[in-house]
């Protein structure tokens, strides 16, 4: 539901399944992550409002994580059945996820995933984007730079500071309009099947 339910189109539907045990829910991690927003779950509400929504990408990549562990032992898979299913049948999510970085709020910072291209950096600095508008700023106890063309290669060792992009969204109506996102560092590459393994455990010793 907290995948789904983005807009107020979905009010009914939510407030139709709400339960309130919705709130006792947590994140099926060994500690807290700083990517994941550690309070989304006790402040949901029965009535829909933009919060109830999981919006990181981060945070909707670890819902999906947990789902499916959730549906493997639903159909009563082992640990190593998923992992054999994940390496075998998933050789598309295995390269994104391989080349998927975050920040520390959650945004990806760069990816090869082509289902969300222009997301994040370029591989290589491309003084190309300038001429269309799209610039950089770093701001790191080693480097401080103003619109400047920037690639991942060039900040993914940062362990401090921000980086920011400043570009034209031109995916809403009305026309193109500036955006700035940030960057925090450092930056970091979960690991799937990790994850598969913390998440197994936790439900696991739930049921017990």
């Amino acid at each position: 539901m907290a995948l789904q339910s983005l807009t107020n189109i979905y009010a009914d539907l939510w407030q139709s399944n709400w339960q309130d045990n919705f709130r006792q829910q947590h994140w099926a991690t060994r500690e807290p992550i700083a990517a994941l927003p550690q309070d989304f779950f006790a402040n949901l509400t029965p009535e829909w409002q933009r919060h109830n929504a999981l919006r990181t990408d981060y945070a909707r990549r670890q819902a999906l994580v947990e789902i499916d562990v959730l549906v493997a032992q639903a159909l009563g898979l082992t640990l190593e059945e998923l992992l054999t299913i994940y390496r075998v049948q998933f050789p598309v999510l295995q390269q994104n996820e391989a080349e998927t970085f975050y920040d520390q709020t959650g945004r990806v910072v760069f990816s090869v995933n082509i289902g969300i291209a222009g997301v994040g950096l370029p591989r290589k600095a491309n003084k190309k984007e300038l001429t269309e508008g799209t610039f950089y700023c770093i701001d790191a106890p080693e480097r401080k730079e103003d619109d400047i063309a920037l690639g991942w290669e060039d900040i993914q060792h940062l362990q401090e500071g921000s980086v920011y992009k400043t570009y034209k969204d031109d995916t809403l109506p009305g026309g193109p309009v500036e955006r700035t996102v940030a960057y925090k560092a450092p930056f970091f590459k979960p690991d799937r099947e990790e994850d598969y393994r913390v998440a197994w455990g936790i439900f696991a010793g739930a049921e017990q």
